[in-house]
Formats: structure tokens, sequence, C-alpha cells
């Protein structure tokens, strides 16, 4: 930001001489006028004075001609001078915008990714606190439960199972020998 103002102090010196050299440019030219159209005023009254008149105003007038034709290329001159100034002026304050507005825009990302960080950095705060939190009831409730089944259920499991296989077994040979009588013939036993 201080960057941007000192560019802004040595971009208005030089203007500031500019236009202070323009406007006495304009005064001397408006000066010259003022005088010019007197000194013919004062001419056209002495032409009056004279025996040729006519020709006396015609020379006059001719040089008021000229003399108002200088200075109003001197002025158009000016004009072109005061828009150049101008069109270089509007050229350094948009440069002097654009240059503001990107840093404007690069502190506002920084400031956006301060801000970001800093959330994401209270959010796994706050999620580390939780987890501790939750592990510290849950060891502080009881102790953990046995994930598989002990010893005891292991065997009863075991046996049943064992059961369950001879009975699906003896339902087997049941069904074979059912099939047997009924067709009279020997059945093959079924696949297991």
């Amino acid at each position: 930001m201080k960057l941007l103002c000192l560019l802004g102090l040595f971009w208005a010196l030089p203007v500031l001489a500019q236009d202070v050299a323009l406007a006495n440019a304009h005064q001397r030219i408006e000066a010259a006028r003022a005088q010019a159209l007197a000194d013919f005023n004062a001419e056209d009254i002495a032409c009056y004075q004279r025996f040729a008149v006519s020709g006396c105003l015609k020379q006059v007038q001719s040089k008021r001609r000229a003399l108002l034709a200088d200075l109003r290329k001197q002025e158009a001159l000016l004009r072109e001078q005061e828009l150049a100034q101008q069109a270089a002026q509007q050229r350094e304050r948009t440069a002097r915008k654009a240059l503001e507005r990107q840093q404007l825009e690069a502190d506002i990302r920084a400031d956006n990714a301060a801000g970001r960080a800093a959330e994401k950095l209270l959010e796994q705060q706050e999620k580390q606190a939780a987890h501790a939190a939750k592990a510290s009831s849950a060891s502080a409730a009881a102790p953990p439960a046995p994930t598989g089944p002990g010893a005891t259920e292991q065997a009863s499991n075991r046996d049943s199972y064992a059961r369950k296989q001879l009975d699906a077994e003896k339902k087997r040979q049941d069904i074979a020998k059912r099939l047997a009588e009924k067709d009279g013939k020997a059945a093959a036993p079924l696949p297991r």
C-alpha cells in the first residue's frame, strides 16, 4: 500500500508541473491576443486619421487575421497537448487502479488462505479432542468385551454342528431307503 502512495506522489508531481505549464501557456496566449487586439484597435483609429482609410484598414485587418490565426494554431497545439496529457493521466490512473486491485485481491487471497488454514486447524483440534474424550470415556466405562466366542461356547457350537451333521446324514439315508422301497429297487445313495 505504501508503494502505491509513493507511486501516486511520483505521478502527481510531473502532472502538476504540466498543468501549471499549460495554464501559463493559455494565459500567455490570452495576454498576447488581448495586446494584439488593443494594438489593432489603435491602428484602426490611426487609419481613420489618414487620407487613404480603406487601404490602411485592409492592411490592419490582414495583420489581425494572420496574428489571430497564429494564436489559434498555438491554442490548437495546447489543446492537443492537454488531450495527450489527459490520455496519459487516464492510462496512469487505469494502471494504478489495476495495481491496487491486484494488491487488494492478493491481500484477500492471503487472508482467505490464512482463514481456511485456521479453520482446518480448529476442526482438526476439535476432532482430536472429541476422539480423546470418546476414548477416555470408553476406557473408563467398561473393559472391552471379547470379540469372539469363549472356549465353552466354541465347544458347545462344535457339538451342535456335529449333531446337525449326523441328523442330516440320517435324513438322507431315510429318504434313500424310502425311495428304494417305493421303486422296488435299490437306489443309489444321494450325493453329498
